[in-house]
């Protein structure tokens, strides 16, 4: 394919953009994700160049999942998370550095670094959220998780809420994650929690 097409006054070269056409979502909580993407929604039209394309088809054959769920994945991502101004002063490290910085931590700094931890993501609930709720705290806990893809299991009783973890982080990280979990749920909200923690995984399980 090659020349030009025009979209108002702008010129768009044809070789490098592509015009798709996906669905974007409204649906009801009881679908599940793949289905959901495939069947609910407004078609639109958007441009994109043809290598990111290109990209996209390949991780949606990787992951075995269809093209559209990839780019209902990547708007929800977008709008969740990375467009609130807030998380412009968030960075992103190699987990190493961060394992071998927490790791030089004192028990006591641990603890300190927690309730600044805390604080933070109650200033994030009411941003991203416009709440600070338990609710909100797990909603965005839920994202943090997804946006990240670290290892995690959401499982939810009528009576509690069960959150497992692998972080792969050693031993002070666990610590710090669960003082962080300790402090929102006990101390914020007056529920009970309970935890199990290794060295790379952590459970926590609090009443609803």
């Amino acid at each position: 394919m090659s020349g030009y097409s025009t979209y108002g006054d702008d010129k768009i070269d044809s070789d490098y953009d592509f015009t798709l056409n996906f669905r974007s979502n409204r649906y009801s909580p009881e679908d599940s994700e793949d289905d959901h993407s495939e069947n609910f929604g407004e078609p639109i039209t958007i441009t994109m160049p043809t290598e990111n394309i290109d990209k996209l088809q390949y991780e949606s054959e990787f992951k075995d999942i269809s093209f559209n769920t990839i780019i209902n994945q990547i708007i929800k991502n977008h709008l969740d998370w990375y467009s609130n101004t807030l998380l412009e002063n968030m960075s992103s490290l190699p987990k190493l550095i961060i394992t071998n910085a927490i790791s030089q931590l004192t028990e006591r700094q641990l603890f300190e670094f927690a309730q600044s931890a805390v604080n933070d993501l109650q200033k994030m609930s009411l941003l991203l959220r416009g709440e600070s709720s338990f609710s909100s705290f797990l909603d965005i806990l839920n994202t943090w998780l997804r946006i990240t893809q670290t290892p995690s299991r959401f499982d939810e009783t009528l009576q509690e809420y069960k959150v497992v973890i692998r972080h792969d982080m050693g031993y002070k990280y666990s610590l710090l994650l669960k003082e962080v979990f300790r402090l929102i749920t006990e101390e914020r909200f007056h529920k009970s929690f309970h935890y199990n923690m290794t060295e790379n995984l952590i459970l926590i399980r609090s009443a609803k």
